[in-house]
């Protein structure tokens, strides 16, 4: 009897020592990836890439999921598709729940980061779990002369079934209703530039400048290393994050002109730094501002400003 349940407890033990190696970390480094895939084959390696840069070179075992595919409308690109339309896509993709997911992009700039955050973003949204970014992407991969293949990948379909978590997201009516009510209990973080928080320029996708009423700039681009694609150290993130008090509301919200850039400031803050309860406005100020009914803005032009600005625009066409 002592002889069983000895083994039983060894049994369980190496069970939670396994499970806690195994664990999937919300950002990876070229080295430990490559580690990964010399240990096991039990991955699934997001390429989120155009067609035509996956098949001139990837990461070995990545599948192709370009990012066009997470996104929505060309006027709104921020937009939710619907469960129907991502649960088509994941099982095309034959992707499932146990196996980590590992998402990397082309790391050509700090912007493209906020492509792979988007698509984890997603994916945990949908209810995975097991989800990880490659720090730097593709260009980090080449840069440390990791093996590169030309040959294209493709899971068997899967029957995933998605679940919607509904803490990570938040919509116009229930933001409008926030700052409506001059609710205290949260803090809403535009992600962009100075200059599109000012309302000094603005996105094609907005139909005016400024920001949503209430609203903080916290600019994505201060996450990353200097003069690198390559997101900052935890310790330094965290650091971050206490310094400008980014970790002290009951609740954050992300947002920016399409929830590109806002899917960093997510990431970081609620993945890196582990604040709890932040949630990505998705269609962010493509759906703001385009609302039929008028929403609350700062930082937008006067009357005489705007007048000013359709002339200047006629006089240049």
């Amino acid at each position: 009897m002592l002889l069983t349940r000895f083994f039983a407890a060894t049994a369980l033990l190496f069970s939670l020592l396994l499970s806690s190696v195994q664990a999937a970390q919300p950002v990876v480094e070229t080295s430990q990836l490559a580690q990964q895939l010399a240990e096991t084959d039990a991955m699934q390696i997001i390429d989120i890439r155009s067609w035509e840069e996956y098949a001139e070179g990837h990461i070995p075992g990545a599948i192709s999921a370009p990012y066009g595919q997470w996104r929505g409308p060309a006027h709104n690109p921020g937009q939710l598709s619907d469960n129907a339309y991502f649960e088509q896509l994941l099982r095309q993709l034959g992707l499932t729940a146990h196996q980590p997911i590992v998402v990397y992009s082309s790391g050509s700039d700090q912007t493209d980061f906020g492509a792979a955050a988007r698509v984890y973003w997603t994916l945990k949204y949908l209810g995975l779990t097991e989800l990880s970014v490659l720090n730097g992407g593709f260009a980090q991969w080449q840069q440390a002369k990791l093996p590169v293949s030309q040959h294209a990948t493709q899971f068997p379909s899967s029957q995933l079934s998605v679940t919607n978590n509904a803490n990570l997201v938040i919509f116009k009516e229930e933001l409008a209703e926030k700052i409506a009510q001059q609710d205290t209990n949260y803090q809403l973080l535009d992600a962009r530039p100075p200059n599109f928080y000012l309302g000094k320029i603005k996105a094609p996708t907005a139909s005016t400048t400024g920001t949503i009423a209430t609203a903080d700039n916290t600019p994505f681009s201060q996450w990353f290393k200097e003069d690198d694609t390559r997101l900052r150290p935890t310790a330094e993130i965290k650091a971050l994050v206490q310094n400008q008090g980014l970790d002290t509301a009951a609740e954050t919200v992300s947002f920016c002109n399409t929830g590109h850039w806002a899917a960093i400031n997510w990431f970081v803050l609620s993945e890196v730094a582990e604040v709890p309860n932040v949630r990505l406005y998705p269609a962010s100020l493509a759906e703001w501002t385009q609302a039929e009914e008028s929403l609350p803005m700062a930082n937008t032009p006067s009357r005489l400003e705007q007048i000013k600005h359709k002339f200047s625009q006629l006089i240049t066409e």
